[in-house]
């Protein structure tokens, strides 16, 4: 471990010492935490538990949010948290995609195959999700293809309750 200390003037009062402490370790960190996504993001990812998909819609334009939020960017009206949530098919559109060689995340090996990750705009909704792609060859992928969620068999209510998308 290496510490450095060093006196620094404060901005504020030149006048003012302030002592500062910079630690630096060398090796592997483990930082296990939760943390809360808001009561709009709880309300989407507690559907997921039943494997179902809900946004929310402008009282006003009629633009439906997934996944949801609590601002209209449109017309900049508070979306009400207790009412305007929309069941939503399980299906979409692929508006976009990328191929890569890198991990996307740490569930997938160092030398993984090329995966296809997908911006995928759900039926009855103005916004788009990304998620992986699966069992689609990168040649075989268009956009504008129709995709429908591949669920995980027994969802928890987060994120990882969706594996991907596969096509139509």
């Amino acid at each position: 471990m290496n510490e450095i200390n060093e006196n620094v003037f404060s901005e504020e009062n030149p006048s003012l010492l302030k002592e500062k402490r910079i630690v630096s370790n060398k090796g592997m960190v483990r930082a296990d935490f939760n943390f809360w996504v808001g009561r709009y993001m709880d309300n989407f990812y507690d559907n997921f538990e039943k494997k179902k998909l809900v946004g929310n819609k402008c009282q006003k334009c009629g633009d439906v949010f997934v996944p949801p939020r609590k601002i209209c960017g449109k017309c900049n009206l508070v979306i009400p948290l207790e009412e305007n949530w929309v069941d939503l098919p399980d299906t979409g559109i692929l508006k976009n995609y990328t191929i890569t060689p890198y991990r996307v995340n740490d569930r997938t090996s160092r030398k993984a195959k090329p995966q296809v990750l997908g911006m995928v705009q759900i039926d009855g909704s103005n916004t788009a999700i990304i998620y992986r792609l699966l069992n689609i060859k990168p040649e075989d992928v268009k956009t504008g293809m129709k995709v429908k969620i591949e669920w995980n068999e027994k969802p928890k209510g987060d994120p990882s309750d969706i594996k991907g998308f596969v096509k139509m």
